[in-house]
């Protein structure tokens, strides 16, 4: 079943390409169709190929050495995945598990790397890769802070950016990707809004004492010269 287009200029991938480029990629697309823990591919193969979300949430998940579940990345409506797997000489195994019901459209391998092989499209996933190696660089910086709670706090300042205002996060995710446990990043978030540095307004948190915030996410580093 084809893919509309204006489903894929809803994707940052495919939303300044060319209209042959998109008209091409839709054609060849099938829409798919997750229950929530479902796997996109069977018997835990990775996905080769090119993706994108169309409704719900899906997370790349491994396993680490001690047998816990991970999630490396998460993809939400309009965003793209399987670009790493599908370029990379020596991709990570991962699988790709809808998180909640889902919608997926997929181009099989073969096509998406003739889709690649157009120019504009080559630096379309240039950036959109260089902007994931941004992004896990700013996760690996945050996770050099300890203590747990200074790499709760390291966090905050990241996501909230130049603003003073971050979503609340699933606490279970976001203790997967600080390697820690969600008991410890609710007992954290609970004292930094005790202490007046943070304040949760329904969906969000408000940062309310910035410097503090910065101050303790300098973790051990705070008392080096």
């Amino acid at each position: 079943m084809p893919v509309s287009e204006l489903v894929l200029r809803g994707c940052d991938l495919f939303a300044s390409a060319p209209d042959a480029l998109v008209s091409s990629a839709s054609g060849d697309m099938d829409i798919i169709h997750l229950k929530r823990r479902e796997v996109l591919e069977p018997w835990g193969r990775s996905f080769r190929g090119l993706g994108v979300v169309v409704q719900g949430r899906i997370q790349s998940i491994d396993q680490t050495l001690d047998g816990r579940e991970v999630a490396l990345q998460t993809v939400d409506p309009g965003e793209a995945f399987g670009q790493v797997a599908l370029l990379a000489t020596q991709p990570v195994h991962s699988v790709w598990v809808a998180t909640t019901p889902s919608a997926v459209a997929v181009l099989p391998e073969d096509k998406a790397l003739a889709l690649f092989e157009s120019a504009p499209m080559a630096l379309l996933a240039a950036r959109g890769l260089a902007d994931q190696v941004s992004e896990f660089l700013g996760w690996q910086k945050i996770m050099s802070v300890t203590p747990i709670s200074s790499r709760v706090c390291a966090w905050i300042c990241w996501a909230a950016g130049p603003k003073d205002r971050l979503e609340v996060p699933k606490q279970a995710e976001l203790a997967w990707r600080l390697n820690t446990t969600r008991e410890s990043i609710t007992r954290t978030f609970q004292r930094l809004q005790a202490d007046g540095l943070i304040q949760r307004d329904e969906g969000e948190w408000t940062l309310l004492k910035r410097p503090a915030l910065e101050l303790l996410a300098l973790g051990e580093n705070k008392d080096r010269d």
